[in-house]
């Protein structure tokens, strides 16, 4: 026997209630509150569930497919594993649309529209000259209409722009609330696992750059990535922060254009400026993501200060990381900087998420302070300690290797990292600094 019993709870959070309120004591919202029935059912009458030895398992064996863009799939992990379903965030205008779309033709995806017309997919796609025979359309926000066009098509991918503007009409509240998107998500998954059909999610994101909805969103699927870019510039980069299918350190550089996205094959053009590269107040350092190593430029700025507590900005490199930067300089590098303000960017927009670039950021202080250029083909691999010591970095022979391939003179390390940096066969010098001390010394 099952008994029927009610219960409450808010289409805003999604909290659950015993008894209709006003008010969400959850989320502050109001007339948010809404009643729902559940069936509960009597255990003794349901099966007992089976278990079976994680041993005689067989072996998961898939193949990857190839979306046709090669940014994208070392980002995903080498391609797209059937069943998988990944989320693809990133600010309005940004470009997730035109990514999605491109896609599309290598999988032969069904696309659904929640936010354009077919009439404006198919001008983008004349645009970007993609082959519109092969992808199939639907405008149809309802839940169980896409899953019953999903399997009666049987597409290579699913790509629902945006999973915001999906409901579900057996669920109370608005369209893009927290249990339309919860539930219509949770849907999808369910489809892509039982039936291999690999789905996109694109999703909205907040003010403060988070996917919007609730964290389960992100639990739930395979792959969370974000695309982010400078809309002041071309340039877009795809990071993965989840990925149950590979490296979440890895990201895709593409450049935006008329025709669409395209791979950046000089990523090092990004963020090297060489006609900036000899001013007083640059230095250049090398970051390791996933199986790329990047050259990037730090931008220092050291001016006097007209307030009792200089400032201390950064753009691209972590606040704090600069703050202990800039006293060790004072400590242990001899520079006055409590009277100046200091300012670091990362050029091309870039962000520095290891310590390797300490050694570049503190010779960018220095030389904006003392108004001295730093050689335009010198490069600082190295992490500074709160004793003012140069510290050996992870990789350091793959560092060494981008600059030589870039034709890099002389590079500056901790000596713990030189006999590593010599096995790659270095062409100029490799400099070993165990200190800030010394490094000041050498440098100016």
């Amino acid at each position: 026997m099952s008994k029927k019993g009610d219960f409450y709870f808010c289409t805003a959070c999604g909290a659950d209630f015993s008894k209709w309120n006003g008010r969400c004591g959850s989320c502050g919202e109001w007339n948010t509150i809404v009643e729902k029935s559940e069936i509960k059912s009597d255990r003794k009458s349901r099966d007992i569930p089976k278990a079976v030895l994680l041993s005689d398992v067989d072996k998961e064996k898939t193949s990857r497919s190839n979306s046709g863009i090669k940014e994208f799939d070392l980002v995903c992990g080498g391609g797209i594993i059937p069943g998988c379903v990944i989320l693809l965030g990133g600010e309005p205008g940004v470009g997730k649309s035109t990514l999605a779309l491109q896609i599309s033709e290598k999988l032969n995806a069904l696309y659904i529209s929640g936010e354009e017309s077919p009439a404006q997919i198919r001008g983008r796609g004349e645009r970007l000259s993609i082959d519109l025979s092969k992808i199939h359309i639907s405008v149809n926000n309802e839940i169980d209409d896409i899953i019953d066009l999903a399997l009666s098509i049987l597409p290579g991918c699913l790509i629902i722009d945006s999973i915001q503007t999906i409901y579900s009409a057996d669920i109370p509240g608005i369209t893009g609330s927290v249990s339309q998107v919860r539930e219509s998500a949770s849907r999808l998954v369910d489809l892509a696992k039982k039936h291999g059909i690999p789905v996109i999610l694109i999703g909205h994101i907040t003010k403060d750059g988070n996917i919007a909805g609730p964290k389960l969103l992100e639990h739930i699927v395979d792959t969370v990535l974000y695309f982010e870019g400078d809309f002041s510039k071309n340039y877009r980069v795809l990071r993965a922060f989840k990925n149950r299918y590979g490296s979440v350190n890895e990201l895709g550089l593409f450049r935006m254009t008329p025709s669409g996205l395209e791979e950046v094959e000089d990523k090092n053009k990004i963020f090297l400026n060489p006609f900036l590269s000899s001013a007083p107040g640059n230095a250049v350092s090398a970051a390791v993501e996933g199986s790329r190593t990047i050259l990037f430029e730090v931008q220092a700025l050291v001016t006097f200060s007209s307030f009792s507590n200089p400032r201390r900005l950064s753009d691209g490199f972590d606040i704090n990381r600069l703050i202990i930067i800039c006293a060790v300089l004072e400590k242990h590098g001899g520079l006055k900087l409590s009277n100046f303000d200091v300012f670091i960017n990362v050029s091309g927009g870039f962000n520095i998420n290891e310590t390797s670039a300490d050694l570049a950021v503190a010779v960018a202080i220095a030389s904006s302070l003392k108004d001295k250029r730093v050689d335009e083909s010198a490069g600082f691999i190295g992490e500074v300690s709160l004793s003012g010591d140069i510290r050996p970095v992870s990789n350091i022979e793959k560092r060494v290797q981008e600059f030589r391939y870039s034709g890099f003179k002389r590079i500056y390390v901790s000596p713990a990292d030189m006999e590593k940096s010599k096995k790659v066969g270095f062409d100029g010098d490799i400099i070993g600094v165990a200190s800030i001390h010394e490094i000041m010394d050498i440098v100016f």
